[in-house]
């Protein structure tokens, strides 16, 4: 089931189409006028050629030169100016450069355009030109766009125009103008005249030229995965568009040849200061290392190294040994010297054939002389002969022992001294060494840099006479066979398009700018109060709308609506006593009073007309009454009876009014009077309808002291009139409960708007028959 909020969205769209349907003309004299707008740029717009080429900004791999020489240019040396640089999109930007677009400029002279005019269009003239155009002398660094004319006249003559100068001079052909700016000079091709024949010439800055060149060019990749550009160039001559895109190209590709040339110009400059620097600081690095060799005496120092320390083992394994032998032969002499002693071992460790050869005589003897003395005794000559010899090899023994002993001492003296001077020089060796080194490695980093700089000084020299280029064209500059801007169907459609958003834009700026009441969503946006009517405009001076001997008009059926709704509004109420108010002036409260109150004395009823806008009554004069009448004043001052004060209207049977009588200072104070309750009582019983014109309540408060005597409220806003912001106020009088029963009616309706809805009332129909459309809905909640 469609809810309440999908129903007001739907009224809300088909409210919109129907504004914006109903100002279709607005739509149509909108295209119209664009269209015409557009027909006119046409006539008289500069027609565009483009003119497109194809550059690579890479070679391909397999390039001119050899492998070798590829190879010998690594990538961490020159390579760079040898093949070109793998990033694309950089060199894209410098395609696309200002700088570049200057130059060719500069190159072209861009700046000075020599035409003619067609009417307003300015034709540029490029082929067979009958004089070039020389700028000299500048006299400002910034120059100002300035437009000659040049008349050739007779005899040699020319005349010059311009109107930014106040320039009008006739001078001699190659004669120099002076300007405030510039000298200018025309030099015409040989000896031609060229006599009544009218150009145009266009003189701008550089800056100002190159920028133009930039807005009409464009590059782009021709595909993700190449390194193919395509250029194009949008320029009103299509032969001069070629030549500056061909001049632009080939540009591009000389000032990279140039910067190649210059970067390995600049390399081999450094490279050969650092060459010549280099090998002088080799030189002395050589010099000092050859007389480090000659004062310590080396020659191989890692050889001699081990040398020494061989020599050293050997010796200390030599005086190890002797102070072994000295230990032995200690132990040996004290042995031999005590006389409990006879028999001494021999030793091994004793490395001397003579004292070895003593002392195993000393033990022969010894031996013989046991086996004596088993046989002889003490006394026997032979026995007394072996202890002699005995003691006199013992004598000898320890002469040899004594004297092989000083000869070890001195031998390991002798080693030690030795020793300690392999030691010594040991000691010196690592440094020696470090300082060995040290000039050893300063002569390898200064060869091996020599080396590399004679190797990156070939790299450039290579890469200088190298015919590589850093981007070739793949086509030639070619412009399109006829004009491509503008497109007339392209311009036709944005101007028709412009003018359906044009007015379609204004239109709902209008309303969302717009801050008076202008259709029915504008109630329901800022309201839930109910619309219990809504009255068309009334274009006659005749304030009754609706009544006997009335034409039967929209208004008369909004009022009929209006007494329909009004009446089961009212059905379930004790009496029928409805006040009619508005927030201002102006919006229609007592021209409503009086039209509400007719239709209902139509139905036969009675109806009262109380006029309690006692501070500014016009509900009386309104009827056609003019003069001062009493009324509920002088009731309330008892001044007069109701009976008195009631009459007759003339605009119906059943209609009677009771003015507003005499004019009082305080009609606050008036209305707090106690009769007032006795006063309204009194008109329950005796009429069937009340209708109570009250001021407005956002004017003043007397409608408030009011509301305490009716049943319903009838609260007034008009089209184009009612503010937006006074439903503010509206609604903190319904929240409050300060009015009773609170009805909108919607005043002076533009009928032919299609803000507002529900129309048909039944006009043309049975008059009497009620619209219950709301009431419905009520008696279904």
């Amino acid at each position: 089931m469609r809810t309440q909020i999908d129903r007001e969205k739907d009224r809300g769209i088909k409210t919109f189409i129907t504004n914006m349907t109903s100002k279709w003309y607005v739509f149509v004299l909108s295209v119209v006028f664009f269209v015409l707008l557009a027909f006119a740029y046409l006539k008289y717009a500069t027609p565009q050629y483009l003119i497109s080429g194809v550059i690579m900004l890479k070679d391909q791999k397999n390039m001119s030169e050899s492998k070798a020489v590829t190879s010998f240019a690594s990538d961490n040396g020159l390579s760079f100016l040898l093949k070109p640089t793998e990033n694309v999109m950089n060199e894209m930007k410098v395609l696309s450069s200002r700088r570049l677009a200057l130059e060719v400029v500069k190159d072209l002279q861009l700046n000075v355009k020599v035409g003619a005019k067609n009417g307003l269009v300015f034709q540029e003239l490029y082929d067979n030109l009958p004089f070039d155009v020389v700028i000299e002398d500048f006299r400002t660094d910034s120059l100002k766009e300035r437009n000659f004319e040049i008349i050739f006249l007779e005899n040699g003559k020319v005349k010059v125009v311009n109107e930014d100068e106040e320039i009008d001079k006739t001078i001699n052909v190659n004669e120099s103008l002076k300007t405030k700016q510039y000298d200018l000079a025309l030099r015409p091709h040989g000896n031609s005249v060229y006599e009544n024949k009218h150009y145009s010439v266009n003189i701008v800055s550089e800056d100002a030229a190159a920028n133009s060149l930039m807005r009409n060019f464009s590059l782009e990749l021709t595909d993700k995965s190449a390194t193919t550009a395509s250029l194009q160039l949008f320029y009103p001559n299509a032969k001069r568009g070629e030549v500056i895109l061909q001049s632009l190209m080939s540009r591009y590709i000389s000032d990279n040849r140039d910067k190649k040339v210059r970067l390995a110009d600049s390399m081999l400059v450094f490279i050969d200061d650092r060459l010549s620097l280099v090998a002088s600081e080799l030189s002395d690095v050589e010099r000092e290392l050859e007389g480090f060799r000659s004062s310590n005496r080396i020659t191989d120092l890692s050889e001699q190294s081990k040398l020494l320390v061989g020599n050293a083992n050997e010796y200390y394994n030599k005086l190890k040994d002797q102070q072994s032998q000295l230990k032995v032969i200690g132990e040996l002499e004290s042995y031999v010297k005590n006389p409990d002693n006879q028999r001494i071992p021999s030793s091994t460790t004793i490395q001397n054939a003579s004292f070895s050869a003593s002392l195993s005589q000393y033990n022969t003897l010894l031996q013989e002389l046991e086996k004596k003395k088993l046989s002889y005794t003490e006394s026997n000559p032979v026995l007394i002969n072996l202890k002699e010899q005995v003691a006199s090899e013992r004598s000898n023994l320890l002469q040899s022992i004594a004297s092989y002993k000083r000869e070890l001492q001195l031998t390991s003296e002798e080693l030690g001294r030795a020793n300690s001077g392999f030691n010594s020089e040991i000691s010196q060796v690592p440094a020696k060494e470090r300082q060995f080194v040290n000039y050893s490695r300063q002569q390898e980093l200064k060869q091996q840099l020599y080396v590399y700089l004679l190797q990156k000084r070939e790299e450039a020299n290579i890469a200088k006479s190298s015919n590589a280029e850093l981007a070739i064209v793949v086509d030639e500059a070619k412009s399109s066979g006829g004009p491509v801007k503008p497109t007339p169907a392209t311009i036709y459609i944005m101007a028709s398009m412009l003018g359906l958003i044009v007015p379609f834009g204004f239109l709902n700026a209008r309303e969302l700018l717009r801050t008076r009441l202008h259709a029915e969503s504008d109630i329901e946006k800022y309201t839930d109060i109910e619309i219990i009517g809504k009255i068309g405009h009334n274009s006659s001076k005749d304030r009754l709308a609706i009544g006997n001997g009335v034409p039967n008009t929209p208004i008369a059926e909004g009022f009929r609506s209006l007494r329909a709704n009004m009446y089961y509004a009212l059905q379930s109420k004790p009496s029928k006593v409805v006040m009619v108010t508005s927030s201002i002036n102006g919006e229609g409260k007592t021209f409503m009073s009086l039209n509400l109150g007719n239709s209902l004395s139509m139905t036969g009823k009675s109806v009262l007309f109380v006029e309690l806008d006692l501070r500014k009554p016009k509900l009386a004069a309104m009827m056609g009454i003019q003069e001062r009448i009493p009324g509920f004043s002088d009731i309330i001052r008892e001044q007069a009876t109701l009976e008195d004060c009631v009459k007759p209207c003339p605009v119906g049977s059943n209609c009677y009014l009771l003015a507003a009588g005499s004019l009082v200072d305080n009609p606050s104070e008036l209305l707090l009077n106690e009769r007032v309750d006795e006063l309204f009582k009194k008109m329950r019983e005796t009429f069937d309808y009340v209708i109570v014109d009250s001021p407005p309540v956002g004017l003043v408060s007397d409608a408030f002291l009011i509301q305490q005597y009716i049943e319903m409220t009838v609260y007034v806003c008009r089209h184009n009139y009612t503010k937006k912001e006074q439903f503010e106020f509206i609604n903190e009088l319904k929240s409050k409960n300060k009015l009773v029963d609170m009805y909108l009616v919607v005043n002076d309706v533009d009928l032919d708007s299609p803000g507002y809805f529900a129309y048909g009332y039944g006009y043309g129909y049975d008059q009497g028959e009620p619209n219950k459309r709301n009431w419905l809905k009520k008696l279904k909640n």
